[in-house]
């Protein structure tokens, strides 16, 4: 089973690596339309990195951010992906692909969470659903 601080750990890594994502693709990207729903989405990411970040000191507990070799290999994964293909088709195809593979694994993580602190469980919620709704909203651009 997960505990809160484990569940919290993993929310905030996961809203980071997806503001590194967003911002990666960002650099590269070219239509309007595409950067204004991912503004939005790294709008949210941001809120739930904050409180999953507060909620974890509040606990005291030691805050574990992604590794910079992680993040350093999603920046170039990212703009390797891209010179191919910058078009919107082609990032929201990268996106809906990291949000799927982020919907699978938090759902694995909320089911072997022991679910003791309500609010953890809100906020591990709300991660999956931004994740879906990530999806939703890059569904159009394909």
């Amino acid at each position: 089973m997960i505990n809160d601080v484990e569940m919290l750990t993993y929310v905030l890594q996961n809203a980071e690596m997806g503001c590194q994502g967003i911002a990666s693709i960002r650099k590269r990207n070219h239509d309007s339309k595409v950067d204004g729903v991912l503004c939005e989405q790294l709008i949210k990411y941001g809120k739930i990195y904050h409180c999953a970040n507060n909620m974890l000191r509040n606990r005291g507990a030691e805050i574990h951010h992604v590794s910079p070799v992680t993040k350093a290999m999603t920046r170039y994964a990212a703009d390797r992906d891209l010179k191919r293909d910058s078009s919107a088709s082609h990032i929201a195809e990268m996106m809906i692909k990291g949000n799927t593979m982020g919907v699978n694994k938090m759902t694995r993580h909320i089911r072997n969470y022991d679910g003791s602190d309500r609010n953890v469980s809100v906020l591990a919620q709300k991660m999956l659903d931004t994740e879906q709704e990530n999806i939703s909203e890059m569904k159009p651009f394909l």
